[in-house]
């Protein structure tokens, strides 16, 4: 068993290597357990917010791979019990484990290591780095136009759930897809507005901060599509949110929108593009969205334009393990209702946190793809502990 210890991922200063070199530990090798080590604290509420932390920051992580370890128990008077109940109940985390100054290393190893129920390839690219790592600063002129331009989606959200009242029936869900794909096409607009008001490059000694900035807008932006998302897959006539199974090899999540419910392999995708609705909805009726500015407001207008066909194709690439899976005896993956407060930012890898489209993102991806290389390389085991 191989542990590596990494550097904290809120530092003071140099906030991008130190996550780099944390992420290159992630890539380093296959994993079996993430840790969150947290020291306890009088307050028990203290160490569950720090690990709350954590783990919201690395829900792009597959599910069970992260826990937690608790030090310093000889300081406290609570329970180890008291606390695990609180992590599970709270955070849905099941891996808790706790040492004490006097705690012998060979029973924390062996405690460790009896965690370690599955390996995991994990990759962190430019792609999910800044879902996983925050690196940006707070420059109040920045920091007030994040919140402009999140407040600005949320009410554009608000609007958008006032006005599907006027619609039903096969309207109301193009409405709601169309909706979710345009407000999609909105979080680039804001990355590029942002960009483009702060003479954002992605280049030089600014380029983590700036990049920081649009993940910290973007995430928040990520929150509200989730709950278009859950409202899109309620529309699914026999398998919706709440009857998503885990792939038990590679942890990946499927809904299964055809086929029985015995054997199937994982990624077996179906043969043509499923429309989720019933065979009568022949033409796909489109909409338009705007978001106007009438003098001392801002209103959404949504106009419906000409039907136009819907054309079904194959699907050509092909995604998951591969693997032998039963679907009748896959792990459901439920969706708790403090969804809200526990499992927010959502995963959404279809949702960049810096589109490529935006000036200059290239540029930083190619450096962080580099940036993480490099790490990967220095990374090497030292002679083991005695």
């Amino acid at each position: 068993m191989v542990i590596c210890d990494t550097p904290g991922t809120n530092p003071e200063a140099d906030k991008f290597q130190h996550n780099v070199n944390v992420a290159a530990a992630l890539n380093y090798r296959p994993i079996s357990r993430l840790l969150i080590v947290v020291k306890a604290d009088t307050r028990m509420a203290n160490p569950l917010d720090r690990i709350r932390e954590f783990a919201t920051d690395l829900l792009e992580l597959p599910d069970g791979i992260i826990g937690t370890l608790v030090t310093h128990m000889d300081t406290v008077s609570w329970s180890e019990m008291e606390f695990k109940t609180m992590v599970q109940n709270e955070l849905g985390i099941d891996c808790v484990l706790f040492s004490r100054k006097h705690t012998h290393k060979k029973f924390l190893l062996d405690d460790i290591q009896a965690t370690c129920t599955q390996t995991l390839n994990l990759r962190v690219d430019h792609d999910n780095f800044l879902k996983l790592f925050k690196i940006g600063k707070s420059e109040r002129k920045i920091i007030l136009q994040i919140r402009k331009e999140v407040q600005r989606f949320r009410e554009i959200k608000e609007q958008f759930d006032e006005a599907r009242k006027a619609f039903e029936g096969k309207d109301e869900i193009d409405l709601v897809f169309e909706f979710q794909a345009w407000m999609e096409r909105q979080v680039v607009v804001s990355q590029k507005k942002l960009a483009k008001d702060n003479d954002f490059t992605f280049f030089g000694h600014k380029a983590e901060a700036e990049a920081g900035y649009i993940a910290n807008m973007t995430n928040q932006m990520r929150c509200v599509l989730y709950d278009l998302r859950i409202e899109a897959a309620k529309f699914q006539k026999e398998h919706g949110a709440g009857d998503a199974r885990r792939c038990p090899h590679c942890n990946e999540v499927w809904i299964k929108v055809e086929g029985c419910e015995g054997q199937t392999t994982c990624g077996n995708r179906p043969s043509v593009s499923i429309d989720i609705r019933d065979a009568s909805f022949a033409e796909l009726g489109t909409f338009s969205f705007a978001w106007q500015n009438l003098k001392e407001s801002f209103k959404l207008a949504i106009n419906k334009l000409p039907s136009r066909k819907i054309e079904h194709k194959k699907f050509a690439s092909q995604i998951g393990c591969g693997r032998a899976i039963n679907w009748s005896a896959l792990p459901k993956v439920s969706i708790p209702a403090e969804l809200a407060q526990v499992v927010k930012p959502v995963r959404m890898d279809e949702v960049p946190i810096l589109n490529k489209d935006v000036p200059g993102a290239k540029t930083w991806h190619a450096a962080v793809d580099h940036a993480l290389d490099t790490a990967l390389l220095r990374m090497q085991l030292g002679k083991k502990p005695a």
